[in-house]
């Protein structure tokens, strides 16, 4: 696809999965000059103040534990790291979600608008893409800003760690890979209590679900070689039983629901890939 040799690796970071037609045209639709797009973001990142966090995380579906790391970016947030987290729109998302807000709708935000006012933003698209479409697609996102600094991928698909490093190596960008278990499974998110997931109270089934939740996101806090397993774990927990990520997800779900009072939605969902 691609004219430069390195940005070919990109399509080889999935073992044995490269790229479709149907993410081609995807990509050709989205984008009119790609190549140019990513080699500009590699040379622009390199003078870039703005260091972003951007979180890829594959379709989370209903009782898997994955759905933990729909909090990093406000666990994140509260650490003063700017983050734009992408995943799907599944029911196990929007179950939790549209506790705050109506997170199934669609808007015409810019991202870069919400995340100046916030430091946050959660990109979660209805699409069609199947789950090794996805995380290309994202993950070629991701690459075309500027401002990304560090770039999580948490996904259960096999991932090729040299290309991924030969890509950390010529993008300049910090790439980790968290692998999930899509048989860790707990209870289904629609029955979820979440004052007792995000506020001080829990009994013995939150207990546990907050210290599963908390170990699962330590992961994305040992990236940065600041703590080990133990304190990423502990600060996490302070967060869950503090109401630090109550408040984060909070402001954030009213600043997206006065935009979608006031007007700036689409038709009646969520925006597609």
């Amino acid at each position: 696809m691609f004219v430069t040799e390195q940005l070919n690796n990109i399509f080889e970071i999935i073992e044995d999965q490269g790229l479709s037609e149907k993410l081609q045209d995807v990509l050709a639709q989205k984008y009119i000059h790609l190549e140019a797009m990513l080699l500009r973001a590699k040379v622009l990142r390199e003078f870039s103040t703005a260091k972003v966090q951007y979180i890829v995380q594959s379709k989370i579906q209903d009782e898997q534990a994955n759905i933990a790391f729909l909090f990093a970016p406000f666990i994140l947030a509260n650490l003063n790291q700017v983050v734009i987290y992408n995943s799907p729109a599944t029911p196990a998302i929007l179950n939790i979600l549209n506790h705050y807000y109506q997170a199934d709708k669609k808007h015409n935000l810019k991202i870069d608008d919400v995340l100046s006012a916030l430091n946050v933003y959660l990109d979660l698209p209805e699409n069609t893409l199947n789950e090794t479409e996805f995380c290309y697609f994202s993950f070629i996102q991701a690459l075309c800003r500027a401002d990304v600094s560090q770039l999580f991928l948490i996904t259960n698909l096999d991932i090729n760690v040299k290309r991924l490093a030969e890509i950390e190596q010529f993008f300049k960008v910090k790439i980790h890979c968290i692998a999930t278990n899509p048989q860790d499974k707990i209870i289904s998110s629609a029955e979820f209590n979440i004052r007792q997931l995000l506020f001080k109270n829990k009994n013995d089934q939150y207990v546990a679900l907050c210290e599963k939740f908390s170990t699962l996101n330590a992961q994305l806090l040992l990236c940065y070689g600041l703590y080990n397993q133990q304190q990423a774990t502990h600060l996490i927990e302070d967060m869950f039983y503090t109401e630090h990520i109550y408040e984060k997800l909070s402001v954030y779900a009213e600043y997206i629901q006065t935009c979608l009072q006031h007007g700036y939605t689409g038709n009646n969902t969520i925006s597609s890939i």
